[in-house]
């Protein structure tokens, strides 16, 4: 992106509320936004250039809501940043749940936000969720009847169109295509009144506010003597409809992939990846296509993006704790297709990937302690074992300097590596964790000793019995059943398996963290091929009678708890026709 643009983008949009319930419910929260699906969704390049807002009249007695259109000229006055809309066309608003309380004079509808421009809602940078707000612009007004219409538990007021305009808040990203979670809308409607009308906007960040240059295709997979291939683009504005202009293309690095300035077509140098750029001339953002060459066939390989500044000391961290999973897993996956438009994993990706790509940031958390490092997978294979392509790792920036003081960062670098590659963070969607009460398909505030179970974790159970785990008597192999959510079921157990490094509790320098072939064979479970050796040195110390015990605080190892540190994220796949589809949602 060329400068730094951070304006907002603000959509005029009317609000349709059809269905009628005749009970009052409370306030939803707002989920996950999830995918619109079929052939709904309006080209946003065909709308007219004027604003369209829409006048909403509410039907109190029939408990219904009816929109219509009325235009409104580009550039009103008093709006200090982009106004688009057309309900249907930019953005979408659809409810559910709609009724009136005659008793609390209360009427209600839990609404719903949708994206239908080609860019992102709710991020000036990719990288941070700002969140999308709807606001009341005018009204609402009572049209028939009398009394007074307010808005009744707004998440705030402020100065958009105009000044004390009260606002509803979805704290959510929504690529195009994606509806946010319900939220509770409320208003104070007397008796007296039978309609009433109002006018709504949408105010969310964009990355691009003055438009961007839209690739085609977003990645491409070449080798280098096997031909051409030539990108197409198109110059948009911030919604999406076509701007004159001509685009250049130039290569990011002409020593892995030449293209043609004018053309667009490349031609492959040597084995890498890289980027073809689109340049517009003007303001608008370039286009991007992401071209890798000759990408490995022999062997597991992890490739990172540094999405923040890195130190060559962190970067040797990163390094060392890949060759050490890569020396373990040895079989190649097949190159993978990665499309996702989210901020899930820390930023957007559009790549094939051979095998593993990780987005990585060293940024604020929660400060010192605490939280030391976060991961997840994001993106898994559509066949075979549906094993991980793409995921993320993120380290609390004020912890990395004590934990690179330590001797320590590259132990947590590896611990959260594992989590990427399905460690914990895979065991209950993929039918790994168990206990006293079955299947564990979520991890329950006191689960009954939960474990990796077998089948289908047999290698990793057989394993452990032969490295004292034979004389342990509880389910095994044990997974912990203490210290918090995002601890708790996606760790092997602390206080049975102790200095193992896939515990939820590191152990103070200079204490070593084996990564054990318990371990190893755990992934062989999930599908990877493993080698044969190249593990460290392990065997269980609290196996034998009396077994386990009260988990140990992280005081006692003088070390850390990994609190928090798997990232349960929506996980995503790609369907038989390529398209980019949900498998797990987010959260346990």
């Amino acid at each position: 992106m060329r400068g730094t643009l951070r304006n907002v983008l603000r959509g005029l949009v009317g609000l349709s509320l059809l269905t009628v319930v005749t009970t009052c419910s409370d306030e939803a929260p707002v989920t996950s936004p999830t995918r619109v699906t079929g052939g709904e969704i309006t080209d946003p390049a065909s709308n007219m250039n004027v604003v369209s807002s829409v006048t909403c009249t509410a039907d109190v007695e029939k408990g219904e809501i009816a929109c219509g259109d009325v235009p409104v000229v580009d550039g009103e006055t008093g709006l200090q940043k982009i106004i688009v809309g057309g309900q249907g066309v930019f953005v979408q608003l659809v409810s559910s749940a709609v009724s009136y309380n005659s008793g609390t004079q209360i009427f209600q509808a839990d609404v719903q936000v949708g994206n239908r421009i080609p860019q992102g809602l709710g991020s000036a940078d990719g990288l941070t969720t700002t969140g999308i707000r709807v606001f009341h612009h005018s009204g609402p007004t009572v049209t028939v009847g009398t009394g007074t219409v307010t808005v009744a538990n707004a998440d705030g007021t402020g100065t958009f169109t105009g000044s004390n305009q009260p606002y509803f808040s979805y704290d959510t990203y929504l690529p195009q295509l994606f509806i946010s979670g319900a939220k509770t809308w409320q208003w104070s409607v007397p008796v007296t009144a039978t309609t009433f009308t109002f006018e709504v906007y949408v105010d969310a960040d964009v990355v691009s506010p003055s438009g961007f240059v839209q690739m085609s295709p977003g990645a491409l997979l070449m080798s280098v003597g096997g031909g051409t291939e030539t990108v197409s683009s198109a110059i948009l504005d911030h919604v999406g409809r076509v701007v004159a202009g001509t685009v250049t293309y130039t290569s990011a690095d002409p020593t892995i992939a030449s293209v043609n300035l004018t053309t667009g077509e490349i031609t492959a140098v040597s084995a890498g990846i890289v980027d073809i750029i689109g340049t517009s001339g003007g303001p608008e953002t370039d286009g991007r296509t992401r071209v890798t060459i000759d990408p490995p066939t022999a062997g597991y390989d992890i490739d990172f993006h540094f999405l923040t500044s890195i130190t060559a000391s962190q970067e040797a961290a990163f390094t060392a704790a890949a060759a050490k999973w890569t020396s373990l897993i040895t079989t190649d996956l097949p190159t993978d297709s990665v499309g996702l438009p989210f901020l899930w994993c820390g930023g957007a990706i559009n790549e094939y990937v051979d095998d593993l790509a990780i987005n990585v940031i060293i940024g604020p958390i929660d400060g010192p302690g605490n939280t030391l490092g976060q991961a997840a997978p994001c993106f898994v294979r559509s066949t075979g074992s549906m094993l991980p392509s793409f995921g993320f790792m993120q380290f609390d920036e004020d912890d990395v300097a004590t934990l690179e003081g330590n001797n320590q960062f590259e132990d947590v670098v590896l611990h959260e590596m594992g989590h990427v590659l399905g460690i914990g963070s895979l065991w209950a969607p993929y039918g790994f964790l168990a206990d006293n009460t079955g299947s564990l398909d979520n991890c329950p505030d006191t689960p009954a000793d939960p474990f990796f179970t077998a089948p289908p974790g047999n290698l990793a159970l057989t394993t452990f019995n032969s490295l004292g785990g034979s004389s342990y008597t509880g389910n095994k192999v044990p997974a912990e059943d203490g210290f918090g959510s995002g601890t708790r079921c996606v760790h092997w157990r602390e206080s049975v398996l102790d200095t193992e490094l896939m515990t939820g509790i590191s152990e103070a320098s200079p204490t070593a963290m084996p990564l054990s072939e318990v371990t190893v064979k755990s992934l062989a479970d999930m599908g990877y091929g493993v080698a044969s050796s190249g593990w460290d040195t392990w065997t269980c110390p609290f196996c034998s009678p009396p077994a386990g015990g009260a988990p140990r605080a992280a005081t006692e190892d003088g070390g850390f708890q990994f609190v928090n540190d798997v990232l349960f994220l929506p996980l995503y796949t790609r369907d038989a026709s390529g398209q980019v589809v949900e498998v797990r949602p987010g959260g346990r």
